[in-house]
């Protein structure tokens, strides 16, 4: 049971010459009053760095582009210190299917990891050619520190690289479609840290392995679209991916997939979005042969997904339930009636995290470790009021609570949790 704070401050200068684009952009980042032991949130930041005060001041985006270089229209090139989020390389025109692209497709991946007060960037180049109704970008990557680790500035010893095509919604692919986006991508993780991996093997199979490179390939797709219906709005997502490759002394075979369906009514007081889902990522079923199955979730803004961050994709089942309303156009409510959580295998330990974070630490945790076969981690509710007073402004309060089940029960002397917090945006 704890509390602290956090502040983040960032400065930035744009030098726009047609067609070339300068960012540069400075970040402090401070976080006090952190708990020396515990889990949650703001132990995730004393696991990086040993201090209950932390300051950390480095470069989050140093990037040059060039648009239509050499004359060829809708080429762009960008190097530098940059971020990056997979799915949005062609963001949607259309505000449902924007919405879905970036809070439901968006960074499950790849992503900037802004949610904490560090954050993560991206040094490397990105390409891409952009069409009327089509979109492909390629990037190459050496992500830096961040994350919950406020000592930024390096980069560390990964890489990732990738592939995307992207359908967009245009006016040719509405009149076919409907309104319709799509992608289908591969991506590349190289991981040669030095550090103790986990999963789910006994110690000591780890401790061998220290040292021993992972090469993970995930190929993948995905595909959201929006129908009216009735009086409203039908609207409906899936993804699936596959991953194969390396995982230290261990070959790498998993999966994760999702559905979601949604129905709103944008001409009714508050413009309700009633929306159901199930999410899965793939666990592994035996921690002494050859082979790891559980799904690595590579880099991801896992917030997106887990608001309530003792849970992600890795070794997960989510059901869910969500109501989306905005009663005026400054204020929004956004309530996950319900989180139904399980483990995918009860072989594998139940996981958290946003991927890695320095040199020196994995970036993964573990909540426990499933008992006698019984799979569910937990029941969760959780809401999230924005109000935005002023253009500069925005307000945002959380609430969560977890009833944990027989996985928390099994490896905690308590059994629900409370999350929270108040947090206010000034940006221009």
């Amino acid at each position: 049971d704890y509390d602290f704070l956090g502040n983040r401050f960032q400065a930035g200068l744009r030098v726009t010459r047609d067609p070339v684009e300068l960012f540069v952009q400075f970040q402090n980042t401070t976080v006090s009053s952190l708990p020396t032991h515990g889990i949650g949130v703001g132990s995730s930041y004393y696991a990086n760095t040993a201090y209950s005060t932390q300051n950390g001041a480095f470069v989050r985006n140093a990037w040059l582009e060039w648009k239509n270089p050499f004359d060829v229209e809708g080429l762009s090139l960008k190097g530098g210190r940059q971020l990056y989020s997979d799915a949005m390389d062609a963001p949607a025109k259309d505000p449902t299917l924007l919405w879905m692209q970036s809070n439901r497709i968006g960074q499950r991946l790849l992503g900037p990891f802004d949610y904490t007060h560090a954050g993560r960037s991206f040094d490397g180049g990105r390409i891409a050619f952009d069409a009327e109704d089509w979109n492909v970008t390629a990037f190459g990557f050496r992500p830096t520190r961040g994350g919950f680790e406020v000592h930024a500035n390096g980069v560390m010893d990964l890489a990732v690289a990738g592939v995307a095509l992207n359908l967009k919604d245009s006016p040719a692919v509405a009149a076919s479609l409907g309104k319709t986006i799509g992608r289908l991508f591969y991506f590349y993780y190289g991981d040669d840290r030095d550090v103790l991996f986990l999963d789910n093997r006994p110690l000591a199979l780890r401790r061998a392995d220290v040292g021993r490179d992972a090469n993970l390939h995930t190929v993948g797709g995905n595909a959201a679209h929006v129908e009216p219906l009735g009086p409203g709005n039908l609207d409906a997502m899936v993804y699936g991916m596959a991953q194969f490759g390396e995982w230290q002394s261990q070959d790498q075979r998993s999966y994760a997939w999702g559905a979601e369906l949604g129905y709103q009514l944008p001409e009714v007081w508050a413009k309700p979005w009633l929306r159901i889902g199930f999410n899965a990522g793939s666990g592994d079923g035996d921690p002494t042969d050859d082979t790891h199955e559980t799904f690595f979730q590579m880099l991801p803004t896992a917030w997106l997904y887990a608001q309530f961050p003792f849970y992600n994709m890795m070794n997960d089942q989510d059901a869910f339930a969500q109501l989306v309303l905005q009663p005026h156009p400054r204020v929004s409510l956004r309530w996950d009636l319900l989180h139904w959580l399980r483990a995918s295998s009860s072989r594998d330990l139940t996981y958290f995290g946003g991927g890695a974070t320095s040199n020196s630490f994995f970036g993964y945790g573990n909540t426990g470790t499933p008992r006698d076969g019984n799979n569910d981690v937990a029941l969760l509710t959780h809401l999230m009021l924005s109000v935005k007073p002023i253009d500069p402004l925005t307000i945002n309060v959380f609430y969560a609570h977890a009833w944990g089940q027989s996985v928390i029960r099994a490896n905690y002397g308590g059994k629900s949790a409370n999350f929270g917090f108040v947090e206010m945006i000034l940006s221009f």
